[in-house]
């Protein structure tokens, strides 16, 4: 299928779209890719980040540059009424313009040439510059322009050792129908995700029979079904275990029928047992190792 465009409707006069998600005002897309380049800010919060074929965990909060067209799940999946994200997305013209053309953005455009499968940046990043993000939402176009090439600039400035690369993926030729074949598959999985989840169910959402279904969701999201499920009762059991729970109550909750079976799973893919995940939560330890 060729690759295609996810209508994003920016606004005529500006070129940077500013957007914010909540509970309330949710991402309208969960598995998407847009030709735009995007800068995205989670103030808090802990869970999953899924872009491309890199899943891997994050806490305290999100700062990331991702490059156009890169297929990602949206960080509103599965989360809470806690959930709040702050964004800009911006043509990808910016980090390839006519050669000799704005010399003063040379740095800019080197940090969007490396922020190509995506970069994640530190704590102290973040801290400084996720507020100017949130801050864009609230400035007419001129001057949300010029805060936004400052922003660039600033993140240009920081060095290598601030940031994290993502691993690259192979990129996803998916139609619009397609994107919103796996939404409503993914739709169904997480409100089946607390009991057993059927994949003939799944299969039937698609509309396929289940062996296409099953390589239909390994190509759009570099996971297989099984793998899926997994990661993201492990995320809601991270979730869970913020509370007064005990480690048994929020296995089952978080839809593992065995609690040998939970252990071992959050075990391989936090590094840790949930016990000594709950311990690092109550000591403040909030940044848990990538999945």
């Amino acid at each position: 299928m060729r690759l295609t465009r996810q209508p994003l409707a920016p606004p005529l006069d500006s070129s940077v779209s500013v957007f914010h998600h909540d509970a309330a005002n949710p991402c309208p897309v969960l598995w998407h890719y847009h030709p735009e380049l995007e800068l995205l800010y989670l103030p808090r919060g802990a869970g999953r980040r899924h872009i491309g074929r890199t899943v891997s965990s994050y806490a305290g909060g999100e700062l990331l540059l991702l490059g156009p067209n890169v297929p990602h799940l949206s960080y509103g999946y599965g989360q809470d009424d806690t959930f709040e994200e702050f964004g800009a997305l911006f043509p990808a013209q910016l980090s390839s313009p006519a050669p000799g053309a704005w010399p003063e953005l040379a740095p800019v455009r080197a940090l969007l040439a490396r922020a190509t499968t995506g970069l994640v940046f530190g704590a102290a990043v973040r801290h400084a510059i996720g507020p100017q993000v949130q801050h864009l939402l609230t400035l007419p176009p001129w001057e949300r322009l010029l805060s936004f090439l400052s922003i660039l600039q600033q993140l240009a400035q920081y060095p290598e050792s601030a940031y994290t690369v993502l691993e690259p993926s192979p990129p996803v030729h998916a139609s619009p129908a397609a994107q919103a074949q796996l939404s409503r598959v993914l739709t169904r999985l997480h409100q089946r995700l607390s009991g057993p989840v059927s994949v003939p169910e799944l299969a039937a959402e698609a509309a396929l029979s289940v062996p296409a279904f099953c390589r239909f969701f390994k190509k759009m999201t570099q996971r297989t079904v099984t793998e899926f499920v997994k990661e993201c009762r492990v995320q809601r059991a991270c979730q869970l275990l913020r509370h007064a729970q005990s480690v048994t109550e929020v296995g089952y909750a978080s839809g593992f029928q065995n609690l040998s079976y939970f252990n071992r799973s959050f075990r391989q893919l936090m590094r840790e047992s949930p016990s000594a995940y709950r311990r690092r939560l109550v000591a403040g330890e909030l940044v848990p190792p990538l999945l």
